[in-house]
């Protein structure tokens, strides 16, 4: 038995699909540039890097208070639409700029601050919501068609991307063309903003579960999560003591052109997404703790080459591994951190370890910067990645302390927050897509339209 053509069901499904598409147009044509855009303007190294990592501690802050913020509005439909919106704001004054050749690098950072603030406070929120809207027996097979769509727009979005700033590269035009490309991303967003309005609220909104930050260190020698927790921040503080200045030395010091530049960006991104359902398969043969280990061991040695490798085909081949090295380490990390939680905190714990690795990507990225300086040449970049390199093999001291393993690798969805130069994306679990096993007396309780309900040819 299909949908109806008129199931308020169907509608909501379309709905998140065409919110799901014009986010992912403005995530690959957005925030990917801050810092191309900061050097265009005339910035220096260090601070187009810092611009990466920094403003997202911004928004991770506020989110901390968003589920409660969002409980007293008692409306996720408008909350979202609230934080849509205000993305859509947070490019204007990059497009003013863009378009009047300046702008303090101290806006810049503000603006950054704004979108993160924005993207994140409306992510906890989003997941609540369709959880409560969409039944249990659909969730997975219809996000994984939908993230197949996103990571299209994305694509699409950075061949886009590439063009525009390619024909403008190193002509008078070279800040219009990131005005455009802020120009369209706002409007991608904006376009979503209705898709949200048709979304349905639930009949009732969950009354929020806090849940302390200094619930990861409380026992810790006898919390799995807090172990886990504690591997991962350490790990990204040492990715993002690199990391981020990859953006300013591949334009700068290799002077890449946009079409590479993007087209490296695409690379890490498109290798991740292929290679996930087969990193999915290798969690449910071996084990996510097995694929832990991989993944780490990848991510300690993926920013290396880079000191040496000055071929295109070098430089496809690095981000290739990055991606796929990447995608293991987060794909590992979310089954096993969801693990280790009780489904009914998982809202709140979620938001407070976003906080804690927000904070450690701005903690690594200062460190980073501060050994880069304010003026760099190649010698400084190889030290600041060797480094990088160096406390991410210490990081790996605390895997073997990981001692949690999923009992079933189940296959779940992430959502992509933001695109990023030798790690493919920045990306979150969508919780509510993992496809669990349904107990048959609970699933015959839920009040469906039947005419709502996927039929098995679906």
């Amino acid at each position: 038995m299909g949908f109806r053509k008129d199931s308020p069901l169907r509608r909501d499904l379309h709905a998140c699909t065409g919110d799901g598409v014009t986010y992912s147009l403005m995530v690959g044509m957005g925030e990917t540039y801050f810092a191309a855009f900061a050097l265009a303007l005339g910035s220096s190294e260090r601070l187009a890097g810092l611009v990466a990592a920094v403003p997202p501690l911004v928004g991770a802050t506020v989110q901390l208070f968003a589920p409660l913020l969002s409980a007293r509005v008692k409306s996720p439909s408008r909350w979202i639409q609230c934080c849509a919106a205000l993305q859509v704001v947070s490019f204007i004054p990059l497009i003013l700029g863009a378009l009047m050749g300046a702008l303090p690098m101290w806006v810049l950072f503000v603006v950054a601050g704004i979108y993160w603030t924005a993207a994140l406070a409306a992510g906890g929120v989003w997941n609540t919501w369709i959880g409560l809207c969409f039944p249990a027996p659909i969730r997975a097979n219809y996000f994984g068609i939908r993230s197949r769509l996103c990571q299209g727009a994305i694509l699409v979005a950075l061949i886009v991307a590439g063009v525009i700033l390619q024909s403008t590269d190193g002509t008078q035009w070279e800040l219009a063309g990131f005005a455009a490309l802020f120009i369209l991303a706002a409007a991608a967003r904006g376009a979503s903003i209705p898709y949200l309005r048709r979304q349905r609220d639930p009949d009732h909104w969950p009354e929020h579960k806090a849940v302390p930050l200094w619930h990861f260190a409380q026992n810790f020698m006898h919390r799995a999560d807090a172990r886990l927790v504690t591997l991962l921040l350490a790990m990204q503080i040492a990715v993002q003591m690199g990391q981020p200045f990859l953006n300013p030395y591949l334009l700068s010091e290799l002077d890449a052109s946009p079409a590479l530049y993007l087209g490296l960006i695409a690379a890490s991104f498109a290798a991740k997404c292929v290679m996930l359902p087969f990193l999915g398969k290798y969690a449910r043969a071996h084990g996510a703790h097995r694929l832990l280990v991989l993944g780490a061991l990848g991510t300690a040695v993926m920013i290396v080459p880079w000191i040496f490798v000055r071929s295109q085909p070098g430089m496809y081949a690095i981000q290739a591994m990055s991606g796929v090295a990447q995608g293991a380490w987060e794909l590992a990390a979310f089954l096993l951190l969801l693990e280790t939680i009780p489904t009914h905190e998982r809202t709140s714990v979620m938001t407070g370890f976003y906080f804690l690795n927000s904070l450690a990507m701005a903690a690594g990225a200062l460190v980073g910067g501060a050994l880069l300086g304010g003026a760099p040449t190649s010698e400084t970049y190889a030290l600041v990645f060797g480094i990088s390199t160096a406390a991410r093999f210490v990081a790996l001291i605390f895997v073997p302390f990981v001692h949690v393993e999923v009992l079933r690798a189940i296959p779940m969805i992430s959502s992509t927050l933001a695109l990023r130069l030798n790690a493919g994306s920045i990306e979150v679990p969508i919780p509510e897509s993992i496809d669990e096993p349904i107990d048959e007396s609970i699933d015959e309780s839920i009040d469906i339209d039947p005419h709502d309900k996927l039929s098995s040819h679906s």
